[in-house]
């Protein structure tokens, strides 16, 4: 028998589970009736169109669109030896019962095809998928040989890999040149088929912020306090129905306030409503994601990382790459498992209700919403010697683990009219009944671990409470907010914000969602400053040229990526075949030339020319031609990130206004940054002292 696996870490942990040691000399694991072999990740990848063709090494546009007849792969320079050991021992044991243990997901469903492809072996009825979540203990290992299914099982997860695969390559290779050769060839402008609708979603946020006018309105806000000191505001409401008061009405606001300085005589209206709040659900990958932005400002790559490496090497972890924030009906032994192994050591435990744990609750046992995989669950402790970020996210699952089995938090939501003559303001109060799964929320939020302001409780007696007074309050409207990590993550999870009870389909998988995000920052498409990203002017170029044509204007449409991302889901065959026709249709047409030119941020302040942004820096167009100049100013400098307007303002001669910077004691500090022409380098105006 062969089992074949993804990586070597994966095969090492099914050497150790059936006792079969490495052999040197072969490289893979030998026993007598067993032998052991892995992928090392990626053995191939799809080639360039110049491996087809190399006509294709030059980019022109009668060359496009460039559609294989059938796709081929390459091997991967570096892993030339390991491919030749793995196709051996797939013709060795043709024949043979052959396990496939790549990761159980997508991608690793087609890496073990492609495997197969290379080494010319099409019959798999001898070919049983290994298809677990938990952690790739021993008990789990073996336990996992015996329920093994035909691997013919998974031919249509295949056919979906294999369609995004292509579809990704159909875009990238066509595409990209395309926009590079309208671009006059002066920069190369990547393009994907994800990737640049979410680019696309960044730079329509910045726009829309950048453009947002705000404007005044007012509100007349009634204090209130009760005999307890509990204070509540109410807001008036508005006669015309309108959720604000804009100038128009300043007289309605204005006679209000001069009321109630003189009569402070109000009366109750009260409307009583019981609700309930679940508890918090198991995690998925891309909610683990998030929390890990929000919390420790981790990337989702970073975050990734860490759940694997729980997951492959501390085994305390189920399987990472998971969509699913539930578990399965029958999983309900392996959580009550868990939960026993692990209640000891974690105080919050105490606040569960162990008969919550049942198939008949469906906030944590529910198949018809798992979706490959069951929810992030801690399967063991984590080790003593684990690194401070990986017990970081352990923590964030264990919390989320031991919540999801605790009661609902029942409350009465009051919703109070308040009268004051005939002005009436409102204000809804939340008032517990039964704290439920709020008493750990609180002992969390005591122990500076979980800081989330939503669904806050208010206490409030309104049998027993005085008006003080009234106030008018100036506000401004406010655009949206920039997108950070998590709120993109939420974006890209349920794009067009469906609330249904039905899998959403989103923009990426949870695997795949951290590594756009990145591909954008190393393509030189956003930036991020203090948490937020920003489309960057090579971005916002791309998107002018995508928006010329209105066929390539749909690769950066989010309804439209999210209607191919259902199609995929649905049909691959058909939405290949759509991918293919239409970028067939995008290349037909061939809009003006726009040679890309780079704007100037400003005057360099050493000779006159203009300053321009690079990836890392900005400097002036000199720095490369004669005679050369030597103004140059580093993005990331004094451990901050210098934003386009601080250069412009130090171009001028001026100063940037303050900025949060950190010593190389760690300490943070105000200064604020200017550029000193004679010795051609930024110096810090310092505005106050260390922070205590």
């Amino acid at each position: 028998m062969l089992i074949l696996t993804e990586k070597p870490s994966v095969a090492q942990s099914f050497g150790a589970a059936l006792s079969i040691p490495y052999n040197k000399s072969l490289g893979y694991y030998a026993g007598d009736d067993i032998e052991i072999t892995n992928c090392i990740g990626h053995l191939y990848e799809l080639a360039k169109p110049e491996e087809y063709d190399e006509q294709y090494k030059s980019w022109a546009f009668e060359l496009l669109p460039i559609i294989p007849e059938e796709y081929l792969y390459k091997k991967n320079e570096d892993t030339i030896k390991q491919i030749s050991k793995v196709t051996k021992l797939l013709q060795k044991h043709k024949n043979d019962k052959i396990i496939i243990a790549t990761d159980a997901d997508r991608e690793g469903e087609v890496i073990a095809r492609i495997v197969f492809q290379q080494a010319g072996l099409k019959d798999i009825s001898n070919c049983y998928r290994f298809w677990v979540s938990e952690a790739l203990t021993p008990e789990v290992i073996n336990k996992g040989l015996k329920t093994v299914t035909p691997w013919s099982n998974y031919n249509e997860l295949a056919k979906k890999g294999f369609a995004r695969q292509h579809a990704d390559w159909l875009v990238g290779m066509n595409l990209t040149p395309y926009e590079t050769l309208l671009a006059g060839h002066k920069i190369t402008l990547p393009v994907g088929r994800v990737q640049t609708a979410i680019l696309a979603a960044i730079a329509q946020r910045n726009n829309e912020v950048k453009n947002f006018v705000p404007e005044p309105y007012y509100q007349c806000v009634a204090k209130l306090s009760d005999s307890q000191g509990n204070k509540i505001e109410a807001l008036l409401i508005n006669p015309e129905n309108k959720k604000l008061f804009f100038p128009q009405l300043n007289y309605y606001i204005n006679s209000a306030h001069t009321y109630s300085e003189t009569d402070k005589t109000i009366t109750f209206q009260t409307e009583v409503k019981r609700k309930s709040l679940n508890p918090p659900t198991l995690l998925s990958l891309t909610e683990l994601q998030k929390l890990a932005a929000k919390q420790y400002d981790y990337s989702s790559s970073k975050t990734l990382e860490l759940a694997q490496s729980l997951y492959e090497k501390h085994k305390c972890l189920s399987y990472p790459r998971t969509p699913s924030s539930v578990l399965g009906d029958d999983d309900v032994e392996l959580f009550k498992e868990k939960y026993e192994l692990l209640k000891g050591k974690y105080e919050i435990s105490k606040y569960c209700n162990v008969e919550l744990i049942s198939v008949d609750n469906k906030h944590i046992f529910n198949s018809k919403k798992l979706d490959s995989h069951h929810a992030l669950i801690p399967l063991d402790f984590i080790p003593e010697d684990a690194t401070q970020a990986e017990k970081n996210i352990y923590s964030l699952v264990i919390q989320r683990f031991f919540m999801s089995c605790m009661d609902k938090c029942i409350f009465d939501e009051k919703t109070m009219l308040i009268k004051n003559g005939e002005y009436t303001y409102k204000t809804t109060v939340k008032s517990i009944v039964e704290p439920g799964w709020k008493n750990a929320e609180s002992k969390l939020e005591s122990e500076g671990t979980n800081k989330d302001d939503d669904d806050k409780i208010q206490f409030f007696d309104e049998n027993h409470c005085y008006l003080k007074n009234t106030e008018i309050v100036k506000k401004m409207t406010t655009p949206k907010k920039e997108f950070t990590e998590t709120s993109l993550l939420a974006f890209m999870e349920n794009p067009t914000m469906e609330n249904t009870d039905e899998k959403l389909v989103g923009l990426g998988t949870p695997a795949t969602r951290g590594n756009i995000l990145s591909k954008l920052e190393e393509y030189s498409y956003v930036v991020k400053n203090q948490k937020k990203y920003y489309a960057t002017e090579k971005a916002f170029f791309l998107l002018k040229l995508l928006f010329k044509n209105p066929l390539t204007a749909k690769i950066a449409s989010i309804s439209q990526t999210t209607q191919w991302e259902k199609q995929l889901e649905s049909s691959p065959e058909e939405f290949e075949e759509y991918i293919e026709k239409f970028i067939c249709d995008c290349v037909k047409t061939h809009p003006e030339v726009e040679n890309y030119e780079k704007e100037g941020i400003g005057k360099c302040p050493l000779c006159g020319s203009k300053v321009i942004e690079g990836k890392k820096s900005y400097f002036c167009e000199k720095l490369t031609k004669e005679p050369k100049c030597s103004f140059i100013i580093y993005k990331n400098s004094f451990s901050t990130l210098i934003s386009k307007k601080d250069v412009q303002l130090m171009c001028e001669g001026k100063v940037t206004g303050a900025k949060s910077l950190t010593s190389k004691t760690g300490k943070t500090y105000q200064a604020k940054l200017k550029y000193n022409i004679e010795t051609m380098k930024i110096e810090q105006v310092f505005v106050n002292k260390f922070k205590r």
